[in-house]
């Protein structure tokens, strides 16, 4: 292209030629569609006279039964009974809603939403979530708590977000009895009452949790007693890691790690869970005072937070 050809002015007064036609050309008879009915750009609806200009309580959002999440009981979902105990062991004020993943803006549960106040609050201040991975950032904010600076922490965090985890995905899940005592009445049946969509959603959750464990395997195949024979192994480890202490790590308070523990603890533990015993081997050790020092933890917090 020559150089002087940038510097030519853009000619916008030419005519349009007519009798030809142009694929950028709008058919006729969608402009008589058009023509009839014209689009209109509407200003920006206001918002609620009657907003909520305040929110003064956090909020988290939990799997829980309704009356139970009004009154403060524990979630009966590990990941959240964990965020809930430990948000209550570091003073953080708050209040639990029922909810499920399916609301979730997160797409998974928890997940809190702050408090906020002042009059230059926002529609946006007053649905901003929190992901459960970053409640921990945001409560540290509120609270000078900190975790223990521990070389073994990662190690045995390790032990309950997988040798445990897996235990329990397979108790809850895959064990026929327990999916019906425990995970239809808790997850299933307060989600819809289609029985098509509560066939569906058993089957994707668990479809989800054989996933899960056949990832963590190394054969297609699960092996039951070394899934269980782990989980046990990482318990005994547990307890040999807390000892006579009150609280895991020789802290003088109980943090993160406690809750963790806390929440695998109580619920394996908790009459009201309804296991099947003969098919519930995650929780038979604790039951039987195989790990007493683990159980007279789980009462500790349990005391300190929800007596």
């Amino acid at each position: 292209m020559p150089q002087d050809d940038e510097n030519k002015p853009i000619q916008t007064n030419i005519p349009p030629k007519t009798g030809e036609s142009s694929w950028l050309t709008t058919p006729r008879f969608i402009r008589h569609v058009f023509d009839k009915f014209p689009l209109v750009t509407y200003p920006l609806n206001q918002l609620p006279s009657r907003r909520p200009t305040e929110r003064n309580e956090n909020t988290l959002f939990i799997f829980a039964r309704e009356g139970d999440a009004r009154r403060g009981v524990p979630s009966f979902n590990p990941s959240c009974l964990k965020w809930q105990t430990y948000l209550k062991l570091i003073g953080v004020d708050f209040v639990t809603v029922s909810s499920n993943n399916h609301a979730s803006p997160t797409g998974s549960l928890p997940f809190m939403i702050p408090a906020v106040s002042g009059a230059k609050v926002t529609i946006l201040d007053l649905v901003r979530p929190i992901s459960s991975h970053k409640i921990q950032e945001w409560a540290s904010k509120h609270c000078a708590r900190t975790e223990p600076n521990d070389m073994r922490y990662e190690p045995y965090l390790s032990l309950l977000d997988h040798r445990i985890r897996n235990a329990w995905l397979h108790t809850l899940y895959l064990s026929a009895s327990n999916f019906d005592a425990v995970a239809r009445p808790l997850y299933i049946l307060p989600a819809t009452s289609s029985p098509p969509a509560r066939l569906a959603l058993s089957h994707t959750l668990q479809t989800a949790a054989l996933q899960e464990l056949t990832k963590a395997s190394t054969s297609p195949v699960i092996d039951l007693d070394s899934l269980y024979r782990e989980s046990d192994n990482a318990f005994s480890a547990l307890s040999e890691l807390l000892g006579g202490d009150d609280w895991f790590f020789g802290e003088a308070e109980p943090g993160l790690f406690d809750a963790g523990v806390f929440a695998y603890t109580h619920l394996l533990c908790e009459e009201e869970m309804d296991w099947k015993t003969e098919e519930e081997r995650l929780g038979r050790g604790l039951r039987a005072g195989k790990w007493k020092n683990l159980v007279e933890h789980e009462r500790r917090i349990f005391d300190r937070c929800y007596r």
